[in-house]
């Protein structure tokens, strides 16, 4: 059966998480999905894991890794008909119904795409976890919110669905090759008169380890990449 929708993972020497994602996303309780993995050049154990999955595993130079361009390259490939999911590979979803509660935000036909919150994994430093502990709160609760206008971690493709008929219309800015293509797109559309729906029920655990200083530069650095394309980037 085609599946509905395609969660695209990027990876590159991600063996820590890339385990847990995978397990996590076969008990979901939406069935309709695959999995595809891009990797960019893993030397640990990352594309052993993978292979031990159901996910479609591609790989491309590590030469040739651009963020979008890595993304691109997955949802060519995607077989979904309606819906692609932009993943990290450390990114753990918060429920078996994760991907069901992201796809119910679509019932508005303005909707472009659906993100959710970030909660530190248990190995993210004290900053990260202060950092995102006041979503912690708003997850409980459940709740999700349209949003109209673009901003630092809208639909951030850390976890967020997007339509693929929209993709397929506008594909992710390869000028924005460190990263920010997100915050492109959704602009693109919202310019458009489209919004985007913030769920907490469709959160991650997501984190980096960054202590106080890497955080703060981190920050300022998406700020500024999210309104300048970027070209060049290492890693994943």
């Amino acid at each position: 059966m085609t599946p509905e929708t395609s969660v695209i993972i990027r990876t590159k020497n991600e063996e820590r998480w890339i385990g847990e994602c995978l397990r996590r996303l076969a008990r979901q309780t939406y069935r309709y999905f695959e999995m595809v993995a891009v990797d960019s050049g893993s030397t640990d154990r990352t594309l052993e894991i993978v292979g031990q999955s159901d996910a479609r595993l591609f790989r491309i130079p590590p030469e040739d890794f651009l963020y979008p361009y890595a993304l691109n390259y997955g949802c060519e490939r995607a077989r979904a008909t309606k819906y692609l999911v932009m993943l990290s590979a450390h990114s753990l979803p918060v429920s078996d119904t994760w991907l069901a509660d992201g796809i119910a935000g679509f019932a508005d036909d303005r909707v472009m795409g659906v993100y959710g919150c970030i909660i530190a994994l248990p190995d993210g430093s004290i900053w990260e976890k202060i950092r995102w502990n006041r979503w912690t709160a708003g997850l409980r609760s459940g709740k999700s919110a349209v949003i109209e206008k673009d901003g630092m971690g809208v639909l951030g493709f850390t976890n967020a669905i997007i339509r693929k008929e929209l993709w397929e219309a506008h594909r992710f800015d390869e000028a924005y090759g460190a990263g920010g293509e997100d915050g492109a797109w959704a602009r693109y559309w919202f310019a458009r008169g489209y919004v985007a729906v913030r769920s907490a029920k469709f959160s991650v655990y997501h984190s980096h380890g960054l202590g106080l200083r890497a955080l703060r530069k981190q920050w300022r650095y998406w700020g500024v990449a999210g309104r300048a394309p970027a070209v060049c980037a290492t890693g994943v």
